[in-house]
């Protein structure tokens, strides 16, 4: 998935929405963007006092406007494709 076609699944999503990547059975907060070549690498940092802070869509749309559409979706620890997403309970969960 690139940004482009993230952007056009999440236009009519309430911006409040929290965002999550799935490790296997589990949802991790995503609170980690880092550029890497034609990639947004999407991860997660330790935990900060208050427990995980993580990012809303709204955010995450103000911290990616600037970069090209085409660019990826990658997941920080391996760097995999980020396949799609669900929305779980009020959160957005990368896949």
């Amino acid at each position: 998935m690139n940004l482009d076609e993230f952007y056009r699944a999440s236009s009519t999503l309430n911006p409040k929405l929290t965002i999550l990547i799935s490790e296997g059975k589990h949802f991790l907060p995503i609170n980690q963007l880092l550029i890497d070549k034609n990639s947004l690498l999407l991860g997660k940092t330790t935990p900060s006092h208050g427990g995980f802070a993580t990012i809303t869509l709204d955010q995450f749309m103000t911290r990616t406007k600037q970069l090209p559409l085409k660019t990826d979706l990658r997941t920080l620890k391996d760097h995999q494709l980020v396949f799609g997403f669900r929305i779980v309970n009020k959160s957005i969960v990368f896949y």
